[in-house]
């Protein structure tokens, strides 16, 4: 795996891409809902594996950049500290 530098652009971008599978599944549960007589057979176990590691990386992504937050908050005070 290589590891990719994100900024805030590259973040933005990856959330609006699951922003728009979320409407579109949205959209679908509308359509069920009104009219429910409609059958919707479709095979979720992938889907269901991916949205799992999405979250894991989520939530891996989001540690790393508070790790980082916290090394960038020492190494600004370090540089404020007068040497002796």
């Amino acid at each position: 795996m290589t590891l990719v530098i994100y900024d805030a652009d590259r973040l933005d971008e990856t959330a609006l891409r699951i922003l728009d599978i979320a409407v579109r599944i949205r959209q679908m549960a509308i359509i069920l809902r009104e009219q429910p007589d409609v059958d919707l057979a479709i095979h979720d176990k992938k889907a269901a594996e991916w949205l799992v590691h999405l979250e894991h990386w989520a939530a891996d992504s989001s540690a790393k950049l508070q790790m980082s937050l916290i090394k960038q908050r020492g190494a600004n005070r370090a540089a404020d500290y007068p040497a002796k």
